[in-house]
C-alpha cells in the first residue's frame, strides 16, 4: 500500500485505507447496513447486496483486514458488525454528508 507522509513525517495510510473503504458502492452498502442492523451474517449480507457469498465475504475480510468491521462466530455462522463506536460515528457522519452533497446536486 502507498503510504502519504507529512510535513512531520508521519504515516497517512489509514487515510487511504479508508478511502478504499469509501470508494466501494459494496462497501457503502455494506457500512449502510451495518449501521442500520448493528450486526449480520454474511448470507444476509450477501442477499442485500445482491451479490455471492464470496464477494461479500472478500469485502468483509478487507474491512476487517483494516479493522473497520470485526466478527464473531456462533456455531457455523459467522456475524459481521462494525469495530467499534468511532467507526459507527464515522460511517454515520459520512452517510449524512453524501446525504447533504446529493440534496444539492
Amino acid at each position: 500500500m502507498a503510504e502519504v507522509v507529512n510535513s512531520d513525517g508521519r504515516l497517512h495510510s489509514t487515510l487511504l485505507i479508508l478511502g478504499k473503504c469509501f470508494s466501494d458502492s459494496s462497501r457503502i452498502k455494506i457500512f449502510y447496513t451495518l449501521e442500520t442492523y448493528k450486526e449480520m451474517c454474511v448470507c444476509d449480507l450477501a442477499a442485500i447486496l445482491n451479490a455471492s457469498i464470496a464477494t461479500t465475504s472478500h469485502h468483509l475480510r478487507f474491512l476487517k483486514k483494516n479493522e473497520i468491521a470485526k466478527s464473531r462466530q456462533d456455531g457455523k455462522v459467522v456475524y459481521y458488525s462494525l469495530a467499534n463506536e468511532e467507526i459507527l460515528s464515522a460511517v454515520q457522519d459520512f452517510l449524512k454528508l453524501s446525504e447533504n452533497i446529493s440534496m444539492k446536486i
